[in-house]
């Protein structure tokens, strides 16, 4: 393996992983985390940039540690777990939420602030065309995005981000803030994108393979380097947009919404031409996020399907009915998403975890009972996220240790990996092989 075509290789996949997990969030985020920490912005960065940028390439890096697949680590806890759990973050997750909302988003945080008139059928119809377009062929998804569009996507940032940052709008006032470090990390929590890392990491350590690093250790070299990539490039996002919205705080309160915060800050920064420039931006984030995630989806059902739904039908499936959620608006999509999306992080955080450590994983009980206990606890939040006034259950899940944190299913999973452990103590370990994934299936 040459360096020249390690390195080159290993920076193309890896800005295509930093654009699909790039979304509309991510840019609007940072700026609220600023204008709330004030001079500690820099504290409000490394939070966000910890939980929104880091955890999701640990992500990446976990899955790629073990295999090729995210099925190396799935299958610990069951061969067909894969399928339910992809089925569901696939159907539910990507095309319910992901795909309608970066329509939704590029329509009314792009489109709108160039062309306020615009209709949102019009924006739908012309957005999914592009996503079946870049996404139709399977194994050019990853040259497209890191060649063509993350590039233009970061020149736009680049213009709006650099002239925020050289010439800002006001300087950073004291704002007191309470846990600056700890509030960001769970605001970073919100883009999702350690989903993204997960279930997209197939597409990237196949770029990868298909480029000709499909020996192991040159497969885990190069996604080293891939990570890295996106941790550099959209960490420097981040804290720029982070100090920016600190930059902000003369003119705008906690109280302004975050889209009207952005929107504003870059008015202020460039103008007309920096909202053209950002507009175009939130296009083409929203438009490389939907890409990476139907891609997967469209990869995984004609898996699990055994070839009878071919890639490109989902794809053209999944790109119609994200065209007519979108329509729906953005809130009521978050609104629809979040108890699934309650139940599916928790068991996502542990596969990270356990996929970055997983050779010195004992057995697979620590997989079986750590991420059934995550997933059954986390019902329980997502319960009460649609319906706060179920005392009897809040009642309940309050005995758990860092309930009102939000993190009640850290204690018992890490009590139930122990457990685990000891009871499948002495028994073989899972190991991946197509054919016998197929065979526990029949």
């Amino acid at each position: 393996m040459k360096k020249r075509g390690f390195v080159k290789d290993s920076i193309i996949v890896g800005l295509a992983l930093f654009s699909t997990m790039f979304g509309a969030g991510n840019l609007i985020f940072p700026p609220q985390i600023g204008l709330m920490t004030g001079t500690q912005w820099y504290l409000g960065a490394l939070g966000i940039v910890l939980t929104g940028v880091v955890l999701p390439v640990l992500a990446f890096w976990g899955v790629n540690n073990v295999g090729t697949d995210i099925k190396c680590l799935m299958g610990h806890v069951h061969p067909k777990f894969y399928d339910w759990f992809y089925v569901i973050g696939c159907i539910l997750v990507g095309m319910g939420s992901t795909l309608p909302r970066s329509g939704a988003t590029t329509h009314e945080m792009g489109v709108m602030s160039i062309f306020p008139g615009a209709p949102s059928w019009l924006t739908m119809i012309i957005f999914f065309a592009l996503v079946f377009f870049f996404g139709c062929d399977q194994s050019k998804v990853v040259d497209k995005l890191g060649k063509y569009l993350t590039p233009l996507l970061l020149v736009l940032l680049a213009i709006v981000l650099i002239k925020g940052v050289i010439d800002p709008i006001g300087a950073p006032l004291d704002t007191n803030p309470v846990s600056p470090v700890t509030s960001s990390m769970l605001t970073g929590y919100l883009t999702g994108d350690l989903t993204v890392g997960l279930m997209c990491a197939n597409i990237f350590i196949g770029g990868l393979v298909a480029k000709g690093h499909a020996d192991p250790a040159d497969r885990k070299k190069s996604g080293l380097l891939v990570g890295l990539v996106s941790i550099v490039v959209l960490g420097l996002i981040y804290i720029s947009l982070t100090y920016i919205g600190a930059t902000g705080g003369a003119f705008y309160d906690l109280s302004t919404p975050q889209t009207t915060l952005l929107s504003g800050l870059v008015g202020q920064t460039l103008g007309t031409v920096g909202k053209i420039c950002m507009g175009i931006a939130v296009g083409l984030a929203c438009l490389t996020t939907a890409i990476g995630i139907g891609s997967t989806g469209a990869t995984v059902i004609n898996e699990v399907s055994k070839g009878k739904i071919s890639y490109r039908l989902w794809m053209a499936v999944a790109c119609v009915v994200g065209a007519v959620f979108g329509s729906f608006g953005i809130q009521n999509i978050i609104n629809y998403v979040t108890p699934i999306f309650l139940i599916m992080y928790p068991i996502c955080i542990v596969f990270t975890i356990l996929g970055l450590v997983d050779k010195w994983v004992p057995n697979d009980g620590v997989y079986k009972f750590g991420v059934t206990v995550a997933g059954v606890v986390s019902v329980g939040d997502a319960i009460l996220s649609v319906a706060p006034d179920m005392t009897w259950l809040r009642s309940l899940m309050s005995f758990i240790p860092l309930f009102e944190q939000g993190f009640s299913w850290l204690i018992p999973t890490i009590i139930a990996m122990i457990v685990g452990g000891i009871l499948y103590r002495g028994k073989p370990r899972y190991e991946y092989h197509p054919e016998t994934v197929e065979a526990a299936k029949e």
